[in-house]
């Protein structure tokens, strides 16, 4: 029963995120699309950077305590850190001449704040509150940005511009951080101040690096094939690329809804000591049910593409070059689900570091097969190297877990 009430909280995140990022398209010119989809994938990797991959140290670290005062030691030291490495990105690109964040500074703003929303929120995660914390990750900020363009929107008489967009983006992002951490200061008695510790600082930064690797390099992977199609092909395929690509990855849906559920639990039990063949028997129910969700959806999907003009719903106008886009990538994310547990693997047994060596070889991968394929094969070429690192990263992982354990924990 948990599990459906997550489900049906998530199917509504998912459709917020989904409306926000693909709908926006219906409100502009093809050309000022693929310029914002573009911006979005540099924040989202700014983001990813700045939060440093410490939530998943958190999910992993948190359990063990009991005792509020340290947690809120660990929740402000980490905030600590991505403040200082959310400063020192923005002084690099602002050095460097990178042009959209002295054309639009407002995207520190909102890299910095969603990245303190999501350490914050997962202190919920960590309790097990996953419904609280879809809710004030995901949700409750869309709700916000959306109730802000419906009403501005129907102020604004001409076409919706960039600086439009962000501008309601910084002001939604900046409320629901205010939001949570009110939250759980007042539900949850989680302290925002409390001592500053170098010791601490190191701790959560050599723990939470490896992490940072593996998040980011899945996210460069996933994103870097827009950035380096702006230089192959128009803003008009980069944009619809980009639609294809965001629809394509919404046959994870069940999948991450799965994990959410999954994830806190298999973490409890390595934190227990439970055996291996234990917690090989709990997770073949996440693996079964992740595939089957994935598969099931891919399929609804080609029916919907191939039978019911779903490319034409959204204003996809090159649909013979797109189909095959889509197929690779369903294909990729079908896989995908089977084996994406293994980075979590590493985690909880406390070898997070392998993954150095994993994102490095995978993250010089895909830049390669971007640069060979793209310009011999432009979208289809992008679609190709993304599914190839993406899943060679993950095999690496599954590899190394089987080493590391003598299991493949199915």
């Amino acid at each position: 029963m948990e599990l459906i009430q997550i489900a049906i909280i998530n199917v509504f995140a998912k459709l917020l995120k989904f409306l926000f990022e693909i709908g926006t398209s219906f409100f502009v010119t093809k050309d000022v699309y693929g310029e914002f989809a573009l911006i979005l994938s540099y924040i989202l990797i700014f983001t990813k950077i700045s939060s440093f991959g410490i939530q998943n140290i958190m999910v992993r670290d948190v359990p063990k305590y009991k005792n509020q005062n340290y947690i809120s030691y660990l929740f402000f030291n980490s905030s600590i850190v991505i403040f200082l490495v959310s400063v020192v990105l923005f002084l690099a690109l602002y050095q460097y001449n990178f042009l959209y964040i002295k054309d639009y500074p407002n995207i520190f703003i909102i890299y910095w704040f969603i990245s303190l929303t999501i350490l914050y929120s997962t202190y919920l995660r960590s309790i097990q509150k996953v419904k609280l914390w879809i809710y004030f990750q995901d949700i409750q900020l869309y709700l916000i940005y959306f109730s802000l363009l419906g009403v501005l929107y129907f102020i604004e008489s001409s076409k919706i511009s960039i600086d439009f967009i962000l501008n309601i983006y910084t002001l939604s992002v900046i409320i629901t951080f205010i939001s949570v951490v009110l939250f759980v200061r007042f539900k949850y008695h989680l302290y925002l101040l409390s001592k500053f510790s170098f010791n601490k600082i190191e701790y959560i930064t050599t723990n939470s690096l490896p992490v940072l690797f593996t998040g980011l390099t899945y996210l460069i992977i996933s994103r870097i094939d827009i950035i380096m199609l702006d230089k192959y092909v128009s803003l008009e395929l980069v944009g619809e690329y980009n639609i294809i690509a965001r629809v394509t990855l919404q046959v994870l849906f069940f999948n991450q809804v799965i994990v959410s559920y999954y994830y806190p639990r298999l973490a409890k039990m390595f934190s227990q000591k439970k055996s291996i063949d234990e917690i090989s028997k709990y997770n073949r129910k996440f693996v079964f049910l992740s595939f089957l969700s994935v598969s099931t959806i891919s399929f609804l999907l080609f029916i919907g593409v191939n039978y019911f003009s779903l490319f034409d719903i959204l204003n996809i106008r090159n649909r013979d070059i797109f189909f095959g886009v889509f197929l690779v990538l369903t294909i990729t994310q079908i896989v995908y689900s089977a084996i994406c547990f293994y980075g979590n693997i590493l985690i909880y047994i406390h070898k997070q570091k392998m993954e150095y060596f994993n994102n490095l070889l995978v993250l010089i991968l895909a830049i390669i097969l971007n640069i060979i394929l793209i310009p011999n094969y432009g979208v289809l070429g992008a679609s190709i190297a993304t599914s190839i690192a993406l899943l060679l990263g993950n095999f690496l992982q599954m590899i190394q877990v089987k080493y590391f354990t003598g299991s493949f924990f199915i």
